[in-house]
């Protein structure tokens, strides 16, 4: 099997001899390291590498802008509300909890260069008719909801105007930014050649910049499509090229390139259906040790495509032993670390302090986390278990520091970060966040725990960026409002791994293997709600507004899953389809539709072997345990006897 990359790499070094005036963009970062690879498998001499880059790179390197982060965008956008008209504004910690809403709404805009006056105009509309009612007035309550939606194309203008005044953009802004500026950008490299590969579902924005440099003719570009699928009309997996190939002028004088007939050939494929994530991860763990056994050099060219991401930590838990090199590509989800349950709890613990102290059983929930015995414990004392001995000794229901206090009168450089008399801000807190995180960064290095060093060192970031936003922004007040914005952000960020990308077993998330071909495939948590991912709305835009001004809805993100899905299959040979038996609303629901595909397709119905696994119980033989009794246990037992027996009684 010849590799996408390799493919591309081939055709154009044969067409070319040389790469040196070439940018190459690619759909995502990690595919820019194999093309690294498959231009130094096919060069004989030595050459300048070419430019490489994602296609957010590319955009940010048109428009000028840098990229700012989730955090800055939401306080940014809280500030242009605040500062926005005369009426009564939510708090920030109100704010918060549908600021986020409001980004991913903004960013969708603009990054399909929707006019946002027709827009929000068309959207206030809507909402003013479904408030009708037969009174000739409008309740206030009315007349503030009504206002909101007027207002949203100022608030829009505003916070897109103070994002581009710091040099920075969301997503849409630095594409919208770069659709302005791309005849600047084609002026000024007229003697380079870009070459886009491996593309699929494009934002308008990215439409036009790629049709400019084609109308141009200093560019190329090369789709990663099965001629199987451009063939079948109602195929997902070829909905957005068919769409390409049939509305771009480009191709009335030009074919597709990139395009391969892999999919039809033999493959080994086998669907198994599992109980619940664990038993996924256990079994998945046993297929890579087989793998391992039959061939251990396949495991470099076997992938582990996780559906489900928090299936991420049981995995790394159930490889076998004798596997030495592992690269994860993929975001493991913050809020699904233990840390995040460590910082929550800590917020809870100072939110619910009032006068009399910490409740017990809130203090011993806090205590009992695994990371604060960590950083209370030392080698001599385990602070934590005397603390629970002495609440129970002297029986406390509440618990203020001057008690935690007398009980280590010795200084504690935990127990003083941790718990405090002090009337802790958010600024103070977050200083003491960051203090914990500095103290428990040593006892890691100490372990050499890689993992939680890693996990620590994104919270590092994440609460320091907080503390230099709170000092900018002075609407963060209290820690309610701190805890919400702390809960928001963490469910968006993700801890993204490092490695050596091209050795060893590949651990990834569906996006990350765009682009990417492995002869040995296993993909989990092929559920519906998961692959694909179902109809999710989250969103202020209504469904019938985003199809008239062409905003992507739930059919065309199933195309997108579904793309990706097929794609993995085209090059692979042996291909291992995991799905949870046992659903329910939280974890996805039945197998998914694309099993269902597979099992009613004519060219791989043969070839495919469906089975349930199910965990292997060993019966226990209960052996006869037989222990004589002494003399002095029959003087002690016939002691007890004479006293006499009763349900209450009891006897030392």
């Amino acid at each position: 099997m010849e590799s996408f990359l390799n493919q591309i790499t081939k055709e154009l070094w044969k067409k070319n001899d040389s790469f040196d005036n070439f940018i190459f963009i690619l759909p995502g970062k990690r595919a820019g390291t194999f093309l690294k690879n498959s231009i130094s498998k096919i060069v004989s001499k030595t050459i300048f590498a070419p430019e490489i880059y994602s296609i957010e790179s590319f955009v940010e390197v048109i428009s000028g802008l840098s990229y700012a982060t989730n955090t800055q965008q939401l306080f940014e956008l809280y500030n242009a509300y605040i500062n926005m008209g005369s009426e009564e504004k939510e708090s920030f910690y109100s704010f918060s909890k549908w600021g986020q809403i409001l980004l991913q709404d903004f960013n969708e805009i603009d990054r399909y260069l929707v006019p946002p006056d027709k827009l929000f105009s068309y959207l206030s509309v809507v909402q003013e008719m479904n408030q009708w009612h037969l009174k000739p007035n409008k309740t206030k309550l009315i007349e503030d909801y009504l206002s909101f939606w007027n207002n949203l194309e100022e608030l829009h203008s505003n916070f897109n105007k103070n994002l581009l005044e710091n040099g920075l953009g969301h997503q849409g802004l630095v594409y919208k930014e770069a659709c302005n500026k791309l005849s600047e950008y084609i002026n000024k490299s007229k003697n380079k050649k870009h070459i886009f590969i491996g593309f699929n579902a494009l934002n308008k924005a990215e439409v036009f910049i790629i049709k400019e440099f084609l109308k141009e003719g200093r560019a190329d570009i090369f789709w990663d499509i099965d001629n199987y699928f451009l063939e079948d009309k109602i195929h997902d997996a070829g909905f957005f090229i068919r769409q390409y190939q049939k509305e771009w002028s480009y191709f009335k004088d030009h074919s597709l390139k990139g395009v391969s007939k892999y999919y039809c050939t033999a493959k080994n494929i086998q669907i198994t259906g599992v109980p619940k994530k664990i038993s996924q991860a256990k079994y998945v763990g046993n297929l890579i040790s087989n793998i391992n056994k039959r061939d251990p050099q396949q495991i470099k060219n076997t992938a582990v495509i996780l559906g489900d991401e928090t299936l991420l930590n049981p995995l790394l838990n159930s490889l076998p032993a004798e596997l030495n090199k592992v690269n994860i590509t993929m975001g493991y989800p913050l809020d699904k670390t233990p840390m995040a349950g460590m910082f929550t709890q800590l917020f809870d613990l100072y939110i619910q302090l009032d006068s009399r102290g910490w409740f017990y059983k809130n203090l011993l929930s806090f205590l009992v986390h695994p990371y604060i015995q960590k950083l209370l414990s030392t080698d001599d004392l385990n602070i934590v278990a005397r603390i629970k001995t002495e609440i129970n000794k002297r029986n406390w229901i509440y618990i203020t520091p001057s008690k935690l206090e007398s009980i280590f009168p010795e200084t504690s450089e935990g127990l003083t970060l941790l718990f405090s008399d002090e009337n802790i801000d958010p600024s103070l807190f977050l200083e003491r966040v960051i203090a914990i995180v500095e103290l428990l960064k040593v006892k890691f290095q100490v372990q050499e725990n890689n993992l939680e060093l890693e996990y620590l060192y994104n919270f590092y970031t994440l609460f320091n960026e907080l503390k230099l936003l709170s000092i900018k922004y002075p609407f963060l007040k209290d820690l309610r409002a701190l805890q919400s914005i702390f809960k928001e952000l963490i469910s968006a960020e993700k801890v993204n791994f490092r490695g050596e990308p091209l050795e060893g077993l590949q651990i990834m998330g569906m996006l990350e293997s765009r682009n990417l071909d492995f002869e040995n495939v296993i993909i989990t948590s092929v559920n519906e709600g998961i692959l694909p991912a179902g109809k999710t709305n989250n969103s202020f835009i209504p469904f019938d507004i985003k199809r008239e001004f062409g905003l992507p809805a739930y059919k065309e993100k199933d195309a997108v899953y579904t793309y990706h899905f097929y794609r993995l299959l085209q090059r692979a040979k042996n291909i291992y389809l995991i799905y949870n038996t046992e659903p329910d609303v939280i974890e996805g629901g039945e197998k998914s539709r694309f099993i269902s595909q597979l099992l009613t397709d004519e060219n791989h119905i043969e070839n495919i072997v469906t089975k349930i696994a199910v965990p292997q119980i060993n019966s226990i033989v209960n052996s006869h345990v037989s222990i004589k009794k002494d003399g002095d246990i029959m003087n002690k037992i016939s002691a007890v006897l004479k006293k006499g027996l009763s349900p209450s009684s009891h006897s030392d």
